[in-house]
């Protein structure tokens, strides 16, 4: 896989590069950071003492920058192989996107910094921004992956598990991992209107629906290596699997986001949102 990982000048950084001691050696690692300049505006003075500040503290950032990379690059495991460096300026939620989609990037990795419990996702950090608008699947590393044994998959729907299919095929793991995949029974949130009634066989077919979905990925997943379980829970998706997490304790939650279109492709569908903001363990979202 060709992966990038965005570094900063934070502790999450470090614990984000960590993270590739779990994942197989990949085709080619490209290391970006990005230098976020401020802008200075004195119209009263014109624009060369602005424009002399702003390459005196640009070109102090890129030296700092270029010991971060180092620093970065030192604490890689060995079996990442050659590293591509790459220092930019300009925003860092842009330029982490531009490159990964100029790069054709398989995966993009990146520490957790600022994500929290964020009510509006337009208010989240540069790593949330990063998650939701990413061409590729990308990995928000939450807090130190000391192992990488057992991965939650919640699935919900036959995109969902076209792209856990393609992720894993990729062989991304390092090595083989067990895999709880969750299927939720979503009939205690009102998907029908209020007063109306659920038919029975419309029960009876979207469970023996998801079933079948579950049961045919578990079947890839083990026949790629992977040991697969399946948990069939009934409830709200969002809440289900955060339960599921506690309950579970997994080092990862491998989850899919909906392909949107237009205005709507810039936000995470609220499970997605709600599961990157309030789970323990680290993040992969799938595109």
């Amino acid at each position: 896989m060709r992966i990038l990982l965005a570094v900063d000048e934070s502790n999450h950084s470090s614990v984000a590069a960590h993270a590739l001691e779990h994942f197989a050696p990949p085709k080619e690692l490209i290391m970006l950071h990005v230098i976020d300049t401020p802008q200075f505006a004195c119209p009263t003075t014109g624009p060369k003492i602005p424009q002399e500040l702003a390459t005196t503290l640009e070109q102090s950032m890129k030296g700092k920058g270029e010991l971060l990379l180092e620093r970065v690059i030192s604490t890689l495991p060995s079996h990442t192989g050659p590293v591509t460096r790459k220092l930019e300026s300009g925003s860092p939620t842009e330029v982490i996107l531009a490159t990964a989609e100029r790069i054709k990037a398989d995966l993009i990795v990146m520490g957790a910094r600022g994500i929290g419990q964020i009510p509006d996702p337009a208010l989240g950090s540069v790593s949330y921004r990063v998650m939701t608008h990413a061409c590729c699947p990308t990995l928000v590393v939450k807090s130190s992956m000391n192992q990488l044994q057992h991965v939650l998959l919640p699935i919900e729907n036959q995109q969902d598990a076209d792209a856990v299919i393609a992720f894993f095929v990729k062989k991304p793991f390092r090595n083989s991992v067990k895999v709880t995949l969750l299927r939720v029974i979503p009939f205690s949130e009102p998907i029908w209107p209020v007063g109306a009634m659920v038919p029975e066989s419309f029960r009876e077919e979207v469970i023996a629906g998801a079933e079948k979905l579950t049961n045919d990925v578990a079947l890839q997943l083990s026949a790629l290596g992977h040991k697969a379980k399946i948990v069939t829970v009934m409830g709200a998706p969002s809440i289900s699997i955060l339960e599921e997490t506690s309950a579970i304790n997994p080092d990862l939650i491998v989850i899919g986001s909906q392909q949107r279109r237009g205005v709507s492709r810039f936000l995470l569908g609220s499970v997605c949102h709600r599961v990157a903001h309030q789970a323990p363990c680290s993040v992969l979202l799938l595109r």
